[in-house]
């Protein structure tokens, strides 16, 4: 297995023996990330059922700024950790071996945690300002530095797991992807192209394209959607 673009161009990347985890065909992979584009450059990516570290280690080699990889299984975490060591990228990177679902409310969890971190800092600093100005900055502060590019690839072989992971992927999403400057937070599912994908209304499908029997589905939250329409053939904006 090879990264494909970027700055690890080339690299033979370490890979786990046995069918225990399914990694994304370079065939898929590529057609995701021609369709992000430069999007990915300085995104902070969220890959969920890591399985080797395809996806995250590629989303890094492009340019982006930090990857948290959640796998469940052992060995491949050991793989990734290797991956990422010989690539020289342990301070953008983070690997938990975990089940994605208990990941989420971790991740939330930890958010909330920093938030209120936040909060209490900048009241600090803000001590000579109105109550509307801590206000707005604790707000802000509250809201950003989240996941810009959440990537999810479920076992196609377990179909309860994409279907029981909609509901906790439509909340988490809906209060961890990224604010500010960047484009609002994008969700990408990976699922076989037979299987049914439902999230809440707050979700609207931005595009699909199907890679092999994979399809990728993106997603973006329906209040933060632009008027205009992503073509088949460009990049997600």
């Amino acid at each position: 297995m090879r990264i494909h673009s970027g700055s690890a161009r080339g690299r033979v990347l370490k890979t786990r023996e046995g069918k225990g985890t399914r990694p994304t065909d370079a065939r898929a992979r590529e057609t995701l990330f021609n369709i992000i584009g430069e999007r990915v450059v300085g995104a902070r990516f969220l890959d969920l059922y890591a399985g080797t570290g395809a996806v995250g280690l590629e989303a890094l080699s492009r340019g982006a700024a930090h990857c948290t990889f959640v796998e469940q299984n052992a060995v491949a975490c050991r793989v990734i950790r290797d991956n990422v060591k010989m690539l020289g990228w342990q301070e953008r990177a983070q690997v938990w071996q975990s089940a994605v679902k208990p990941s989420l409310r971790r991740l939330a969890e930890a958010k909330a945690g920093q938030a209120a971190e936040q909060r209490s800092e900048a009241i600090e600093t803000l001590d000579e300002r109105s109550h509307a100005d801590k206000t707005s900055v604790t707000e802000s502060s509250a809201q950003c530095n989240r996941f810009d590019i959440i990537f999810a690839d479920p076992p196609f072989t377990r179909r309860e797991e994409l279907r029981d992971l909609a509901p906790g992927l439509d909340d988490f999403v809906t209060q961890h992807t990224n604010c500010g400057e960047r484009a609002a937070g994008l969700l990408i599912i990976q699922h076989h192209w037979k299987a049914q994908l439902s999230l809440s209304s707050r979700f609207e499908a931005v595009q699909q394209r199907r890679a092999g029997e994979s399809l990728l589905s993106f997603y973006r939250l329906a209040d933060d959607l632009q008027v205009d329409t992503v073509p088949d053939a460009g990049g997600v904006a």
